[in-house]
Formats: structure tokens, sequence, C-alpha cells
């Protein structure tokens, strides 16, 4: 029996199929909607806890300072005048090479090919790290195997040419705040000062300061440095040195004899007993024969007196 569709009844299907299909792309469009929205929830909280850019923003603001090792200080006006006059420069130094890449915007010496650094970029990097109510008084000083020199005619720095200087690299871990100033925890990475070509330098920091901002003006200037609480870990090689105990050459020859055959040690402590044995006999033996020994000295000499005294009083008869 065949079944026969009318025209209401067909274009009525067809509408269906229509409001079917449109619901399912609907659906699908809702369903990538939510999850692009959770992305997009998900990468703004990561943005908002991830603090590497502010990170290496204080590294290299501090990599002047870390390359020279500054003692603890409670207010910029204590540090070490040396000390801050070597981070200002090098740590310009180091700045520039980050952002440009090279010093071919910069002059040099015609003669002694030395760069030309301009006062006014060690105040710039001063006012970025200290404020810029800091004002440094330029001149000469001297380092431990070289002289700055300051021209005051060109306002300018003379820097030799040089390999690395310093001691320490830096290496921001962590940012926080305490008693209403920003601790800047700082690793402190040796620098490879050695010239050795085998690659012994480490990336791991031997030990942490943490440097302390004030907020002023809107902004977050250097003004002490203190003791970090993080200390460095210690490596896998220095425990095992602190683990090495000398032990006893007999006790390191059966520990060898137990490593390669077990019984060994058995056997040898048993050849060490007999050998004392044989020598606790031996000595035994010849203690007796020594005693008997004097023992027949004594009787000789005891029956030699009486024939003196024989011989003395017929003599006297």
């Amino acid at each position: 029996m065949k079944t026969y569709v009318t025209p209401e009844e067909h274009a009525r299907i067809h509408r269906r199929r229509r409001r079917q299909a449109l619901g399912l792309a609907i659906v699908v469009l809702m369903v990538i909607g939510i999850f692009t929205v959770l992305g997009a929830g998900v990468q703004l909280v990561a943005s908002l806890f991830d603090n590497t850019e502010q990170m290496q923003e204080y590294e290299d603001k501090l990599e002047g300072l870390v390359l020279f090792d500054p003692l603890p200080f409670d207010g910029i006006e204590n540090i070490d005048d040396l000390t801050l006059r070597e981070a200002a420069v090098w740590g310009c130094i180091y700045n520039i090479q980050e952002t440009q890449g090279n010093f071919d915007n910069y002059a040099h010496d015609p003669v002694t090919e030395q760069l030309l650094l301009p006062a006014v970029e060690v105040d710039a990097y001063l006012a970025r790290l200290l404020g810029p109510s800091f004002h440094l008084t330029h001149r000469s000083f001297d380092m431990d195997d070289m002289t700055i020199v300051f021209d005051e005619a060109t306002q300018c720095y003379s820097i030799p040419i040089t390999g690395s200087v310093g001691y320490y690299r830096a290496e921001v871990t962590d940012l926080f705040k305490q008693d209403g100033l920003l601790h800047v925890t700082v690793g402190y990475i040796p620098m490879n000062t050695t010239g050795d070509l085998i690659g012994t330098q480490s990336d791991t920091p031997t030990k942490y300061m943490d440097y302390l901002f004030a907020r002023t003006s809107g902004s977050w200037y250097l003004t002490g440095l203190t003791e970090s609480a993080t200390k460095p870990e210690q490596t896998a090689s220095s425990q095992a040195a602190n683990s090495v105990v000398m032990m006893d050459p007999e006790e390191l020859q059966e520990a060898i004899l137990q490593g390669v055959n077990p019984d060994a040690v058995s056997s040898s402590e048993a050849a060490s007993d007999s050998a004392s044995s044989a020598a606790s006999g031996e000595a035994a033996s010849s203690a007796e024969s020594g005693a008997e020994g004097d023992a027949g000295d004594g009787g000789a000499s005891l029956g030699e007196e009486p024939a003196g005294e024989g011989d003395a009083s017929s003599e006297a008869a």
C-alpha cells in the first residue's frame, strides 16, 4: 500500500529539518563561544599572576650592582661610593648592550679606541634605579685592574677595551611586598673569570640577596639591600663530598674482597685467626725455653760458689 505525502506535510518536514539544522548550528556556536571565553579567562588570570616581564625589568636595573657584589646597606646614602660608581657605569654599559646590541651610536677615542660614555647616559640609568632626585658627582675612579677616566671637557667616561668585569650576574627569582617595601630577591650567579674552556660555568645561584624598593611618586626606587631568606640549594656533588668517610686500609681490603668473593672475607678472617694462634704458640714456647735456660744458668752459678769457698779455706789452712 503506497503512502502519499501531501504538499503541506512535505513542507512541514522541510521546515522541521531546517529548524533542527539551525538548532545544531546554534549549539555548536555556543560550545565554541564557551571554550573561547574560558580560554580568554585563563589567559587573563595567567597574565595577572605572571610577573616575568616585571622580573626582567628589575633584573636589568640591578645588573650593575650585582656585578660588584655590594655590601648590605640601609638607605642609598649609605652605599659604598666606589661600588655605586662601578655599578652606574657598567650597569649603563650592560643596559646599552642589552637594548641596542652594540655601541655603534656612541663615539670612540680615535687613539685608544676606548668607548666614550656620556655622563647623561649614566644619569639616566641611575634615575631609573634610584629616582630622579638622586645626583651623582662625576669624576674619574680606579677599579681593581683599570682606571675609568672622566673628561670634564667632553663630559664622557673613557671605557677601556676589556673582556668581562664583575663577579656575579643577576637572576631575579621572586617579587613580594613586606612592610610597605618591594622585596626583589636576586640570585647571584658567579661569572666565569678563569678563562676555562671546558665550560664549568654553572647557572645555579650561589647566594641570594633582597633588594628593597620604596614607592615614590608612583614608582619603585632602590632604598636598601639585605640578606635574603632564600638560601642556595646544596648540590648533589657537595652532598657526596660531605658524605665521604676515610676507611681503615684493612677494612677497605675486606670490603674489596667482599665485593669480589663473599667467602673471601671469612677465609681471610680464618687465616688471620690461625696466623695469630700460631704466633701465640711460638711466643709461648719461646718463653718456656727462655725460662728453662735461665734456670740452668742459675744452678750452675750456685754450684760454683761452694767450690770457691773450699779453695779459700784450704789456702788458709
